[in-house]
């Protein structure tokens, strides 16, 4: 079935809007591919903020070119990575007419133009064909894997049995040698292949150097080796994409996305820091190191999406018999977490299986029941007032997002209250005014405080 052609008037939109941005600041960037007929062909943009995050994290790159969710049935290729607080960064987004060698070695190329020519240490991609080849021509020198996401995915597609498919993941994970490697692969393959997956098996072989822990454990990719979630970072941006979904409203999608990445990002620094004193902050920072060792293997779900009890079960990736339940129930300041180990009610500070299911998630906050009020810093009532309404904001902005009326009604109260505060600050003479010294370092256990006093004029 042949692509449909991408209309003129979206096409142009989009690069009008792209232009008008980088007249505003010429750090944002943006290329475009015409075909013979003059139609867009291959697009790729990368704003002033998304280039600056490459230079300072931009030493692993994690790109997915699986989804063809838009009208056009076009490839949208986020480029993403993790920042040195292990959260999601984007660095540019992309999308080709198709999946072809061309195309891909054309969006490498052009985002190596808007880093100017910095090539990342490693790479991470979905392993198809095309993409294997674009890597090796456009970032020889890089290190490449596939996301081991993917390879679960095609695990589960063909091969059938528990024992046979964990046979398998032990070659993904073990860190044997080569020779071993090879050993334990024909072993595999003398049990295991049959006509169904021999093609596939075929291909994974001659791919091996990009999959297997043999060949992959002692090089640079920030610990994701065994992350199948960390990994699969770009999912956040495909979130919402639909088969209906225009070129500018690709474009609008994948900027709400990133500013919702940065602005979790930095509520995500400050949460832990500005909750807990230093000493208290000091042992929560070692159980925020090893979240990385742990992922969730299963969610459940019970009763309302939004007010019942959500279950994780989390396990250690070394030993992966060794499982972990951490049961969520509630909302706001009835909210109640529990983890199967008892450090929170032992010690009264979350544990990192806790923390590991937040992210599991996409919660950048620590829960108010996760921060016990003697271990808190004293003083911050304004704080803890805002951390509060953000985690029932959070909650109400999102049902309401769902319907038309309901979100005109949350805008329009919204909108009055802010309206009814102005008008009585206006009449009283007072102006707000913020202390232009907060600090805003996130890196610091020094509380960050707003202070807002009232002027009388």
């Amino acid at each position: 079935m042949a692509r449909p052609r991408i209309d003129r008037a979206e096409a142009d939109a989009v690069l009008q809007e792209l232009r008008r941005r980088e007249e505003d600041d010429c750090d944002n960037f943006h290329h475009y591919e015409l075909d013979a007929e003059h139609r867009l062909k291959n697009l790729f943009w990368a704003d002033c903020d998304s280039r600056l995050d490459y230079f300072s994290h931009g030493d692993v790159v994690v790109f997915d070119t699986t989804y063809r969710t838009n009208k056009y049935a076009m490839p949208f290729v986020p480029f993403v990575g993790l920042s040195h607080h292990r959260t999601p960064t984007l660095f540019g987004c992309g999308i080709i007419s198709d999946q072809s060698l061309d195309s891909y070695v054309w969006l490498l190329r052009t985002f190596l133009l808007s880093v100017a020519q910095r090539r990342p240490k490693s790479v991470i991609t979905d392993g198809g064909d095309a993409v294997v080849a674009a890597v090796k021509i456009v970032f020889p020198d890089s290190n490449h894997r596939i996301c081991s996401w993917h390879v679960e995915q095609a695990i589960e597609e063909h091969l059938h049995g528990a024992s046979t498919r964990n046979e398998f993941r032990s070659l993904v994970c073990d860190a044997c040698s080569p020779e071993a490697f090879e050993e334990r692969w024909y072993g595999f393959m003398a049990k295991h292949r049959t006509a169904g997956n021999r093609r596939w098996l075929d291909d994974m072989y001659g791919k091996r150097e990009l999959w297997a822990a043999a060949f992959v454990h002692d090089k640079f990719f920030l610990g994701m080796a065994g992350d199948q979630r960390t990994e699969c970072l770009a999912t956040r941006l495909h979130t919402g994409l639909h088969g209906g979904m225009s070129l500018p409203d690709l474009l609008r999608h994948a900027d709400a996305c990133a500013h919702g990445m940065r602005r979790a990002r930095r509520r995500g620094q400050q949460s832990a820091a500005r909750w807990f004193t230093p000493a208290n902050f000091y042992l929560l920072r070692e159980e925020i190191k090893m979240i990385d060792s742990f992922e969730v293997v299963e969610a459940t779900a019970r009763g309302h999406p939004t007010f019942g009890k959500k279950v994780y079960m989390v396990v250690f990736r070394q030993r992966r018999g060794v499982l972990f339940h951490v049961e969520c129930s509630g909302y706001g300041v009835g909210e109640v977490i529990r983890c199967s180990c008892r450090k929170m009610e032992r010690e009264g500070l979350p544990c990192r299986h806790i923390l590991c299911a937040m992210r599991h998630n996409d919660s950048s906050l620590i829960p108010n029941c996760c921060a016990l009020r003697r271990m808190r810093r004293r003083g911050d009532v304004k704080f803890e007032r805002l951390h509060e309404m953000e985690e029932l904001g959070r909650r109400v902005f999102d049902l309401a997002s769902e319907d038309a009326q309901e979100f005109k009604e949350i805008k329009e109260f919204l909108e009055g209250w802010l309206d009814d505060r102005n008008a009585v600050l206006r009449g009283s003479g007072a102006v707000a005014v913020v202390d232009s010294n907060a600090a805003d370092d996130a890196d610091s256990v020094t509380p960050v405080t707003k202070k807002t006093k009232l002027i009388e004029g």
